[in-house]
């Protein structure tokens, strides 16, 4: 934890300097102010050397998904079973493996010590605290369902951490398959291409075309390697910040739907995401022009995060849910017809859990069929790189022997 050198003044107006240990420049002037004096000044001591390891790797840490349904389902628990809920959020701060996390924890167990609401504590940390665990926070604890509100929220949660691993399963035997070729790329032009050139230009035999591109291909490496640092990492960082910016994002979130079999699935996901989190946050009992500007934020999806808040300023003039999500043209007919259905039978959450449903049937069926289509074609490339690499290192071996007989 990082020392911090204040100089304060008493309540008698004597000025006192000395050090204190805090997380932030913050807590630590929130720390001396509890303590009764005024603060001056207040600067962070340069003395990371003197952190233990632990420390060090606990600024660095990153409060995860699974972190915030482990707190999530203890909390839930605790404030079911009675107890007080500034007494729980202290027990599981102490017991908070995430350092960062730790630290948060106990912020907000400070601040409702001072009598905040739980939900605007943690609405000081839109990184960990996302919009949606926030208000539905907020919608428990006005109306004293707090453990339903988590209980949804945990739900929530572990649907979009399930998609995440399903994704990532399906794509582990890509990412092995191109890191293997770009290694062995990498080891043959650097170790065993320039030794053949070296042999071979002694016996003046011409070589074959696999050798000589490897052979040019270590060339430019070799020679301009400052042009492949920029290639390989100052373009793709350039691409990475423009995909940040608001007009970058829809520009790539834009292109992928036009990808095929990956952009139905990635707009399979984001519909099933929006249909979910808004019956989530109805059910919470938030108002359904907060809940539609909540879940743009949530579908990371950029195209149709615009959709839905202009479907909130349509329904603002008057429009129905359904007209006004219908206009946008970004939603499919089978959402449509289930928001209609349920609007005018007033079984609205009831429609929408089916459709989440059946987009979740869709997206494994599509990560599946991906797969299946994935898995041949890089078994076909994984082929086709070995013959040429095999080819580069063989075939003048052939043409020496030859040249010998």
């Amino acid at each position: 934890m990082p020392n911090f050198r204040y100089k304060v003044r008493d309540r008698s107006g004597k000025a006192i300097t000395g050090t204190i240990d805090a997380p932030t420049p913050q807590l630590a002037g929130e720390r001396l102010y509890q303590l009764g004096y005024f603060p001056i000044t207040l600067k962070e001591e340069a003395n990371a050397l003197s952190l233990n390891p632990s420390e060090l790797w606990g600024r660095f840490q990153k409060v995860t998904l699974e972190d915030l349904i482990f707190f999530s389902q203890q909390l839930s628990t605790l404030y079911k079973a009675g107890l007080p809920l500034l007494t729980g959020l202290q027990s599981l701060a102490q017991q908070a493996g995430n350092k960062q996390f730790k630290v948060i924890l106990e912020d907000i167990s400070r601040q409702i010590e001072r009598g905040g609401t739980l939900f605007e504590a943690m609405s000081r940390y839109p990184k960990v605290f996302s919009p949606v665990y926030v208000n539905m926070v907020r919608a428990g604890e006005t109306s004293g369902m707090l453990g339903q509100s988590l209980d949804r929220f945990v739900i929530l949660a572990e649907r979009e951490l399930g998609t995440r691993q399903s994704i990532k399963e399906a794509t582990r035997y890509p990412k092995i398959v191109i890191l293997s070729i770009v290694i062995a790329f990498a080891v043959l032009i650097t170790f065993v291409i320039p030794r053949f050139a070296e042999i071979f230009l002694q016996f003046n035999t011409p070589l074959p075309l696999p050798t000589r591109v490897m052979i040019a291909v270590n060339h430019v490496f070799h020679t301009y390697w400052y042009l492949v640092l920029v290639v390989l990492f100052g373009f793709p960082f350039l691409i990475g910040h423009y995909i940040r910016t608001e007009k970058g994002k829809y520009f790539w979130d834009r292109l992928k739907t036009q990808i095929p079999i990956f952009g139905p699935l990635f707009l399979k996901i984001a519909l099933s995401r929006f249909a979910y989190t808004f019956v989530v946050l109805n059910k919470s009992g938030i108002p359904i022009l907060q809940t539609l500007e909540i879940a743009s934020t949530t579908v990371n999806h950029a195209i149709l995060s615009q959709s839905i808040l202009e479907t909130g300023r349509k329904i603002k003039e008057g429009s129905s849910l359904t007209v006004a999500l219908s206009e946008s043209g970004r939603f499919t007919p089978l959402v449509i017809q289930m928001l209609s259905v349920g609007e005018s039978s007033g079984t609205l959450d009831e429609m929408l859990m089916s459709v989440t449903e059946y987009y979740d049937v869709e997206v494994k069926n599509s990560i599946k069929k991906l797969s299946s289509y994935v898995e041949p074609t890089l078994t076909l490339l994984l082929g086709v790189v070995v013959l040429f690499l095999a080819l580069a290192v063989f075939l003048p071996w052939w043409n020496l022997a030859s040249l010998f007989r």
